[in-house]
């Protein structure tokens, strides 16, 4: 289990069509900025945080009150409009778009824009999972669930924290929902196995895998972990795609391709 894909920037939002097309693959930031402060330990020891605070804290130019802060920026709302090639189109790269801070309706603003844009697939992932049922989404709109962030918070307490994900997640109102199990910091299966136990079904349809980083350093998901997680995803028919830093020898990159609209 040594294969390991090189980094080729946010690969799922290149998606790849049931002919094979695959459309490109853009972020869009109509609001920035974030109040989660995630950060990981490293199996090294070493503390690791959110790529995008990383990002921001090196070109303050966008984000000259932190990454800590919300900003909204409406001059960007049309953007995916004036782009006529269907894509997808990731929304929130470095933000939450549904962070407990954002304004109702700054949130509909940019909803209204991925009906309007109904050609493209808009991919949004949130921490804030609790919100997300607020809110209809079109039938482009894939919504996304992270797995909860380290915090410095044992296995147990990231255990319990996806157990209440998962229930928010099953009162989404989307056509796709899936789950961002990146990193993959804890094992997940009996958590998954768990709810399985009283649900007929795990409660989204796409997952993608990724390990853990600081840097340049990566630090693969501890033996066991991925096979066990992605044995149970396929008795549930939930496509799975593999980020680059993880090392596997069963690739995958796959779609939810019966849902594309």
């Amino acid at each position: 289990m040594n294969r390991q894909k090189p980094p080729k920037g946010i690969e799922w939002t290149r998606i790849r069509e049931p002919d094979g097309t695959v459309r490109p693959g853009y972020t869009w930031n109509p609001t920035g900025g974030c109040f989660h402060g995630c950060t990981w330990k490293m199996p090294d020891g070493s503390i690791t945080e959110c790529y995008a605070k990383t990002i921001a804290e090196r070109f303050t130019t966008g984000y000259p009150h932190g990454f800590e802060h919300h900003y909204w920026r409406p001059h960007s709302l049309n953007a995916p409009l004036k782009l006529k090639e269907a894509a997808g189109i990731f929304v929130g790269s470095m933000a939450d778009l549904f962070g407990h801070w954002v304004p109702e309706e700054q949130i509909k603003q940019v909803l209204d824009v991925m009906v309007e844009a109904d050609w493209h697939i808009f991919q949004t992932l949130s921490k804030f999972p609790i919100r997300l049922p607020e809110f209809k989404f079109s039938e482009n709109v894939w919504v996304g669930v992270s797995l909860p962030a380290g915090h410095l918070m044992s296995a147990t307490g990231g255990a319990r924290a996806l157990k209440a994900y998962l229930w928010h997640m099953k009162r989404i109102q989307a056509n796709v929902k899936f789950m961002s199990i990146e990193p993959l910091w804890f094992d997940v299966a009996p958590v998954f196995e768990e709810w399985l136990e009283t649900e007929e079904r795990l409660p989204f349809e796409w997952a993608i895998i990724g390990a853990a980083s600081n840097g340049s350093r990566v630090f693969q998901p501890k033996e066991g972990w991925t096979g066990k997680l992605v044995n149970l995803l396929d008795t549930q028919d939930v496509p799975v795609f593999f980020k680059g830093n993880l090392e596997w020898d069963d690739w995958r990159e796959n779609f939810p391709v019966e849902y594309v609209a």
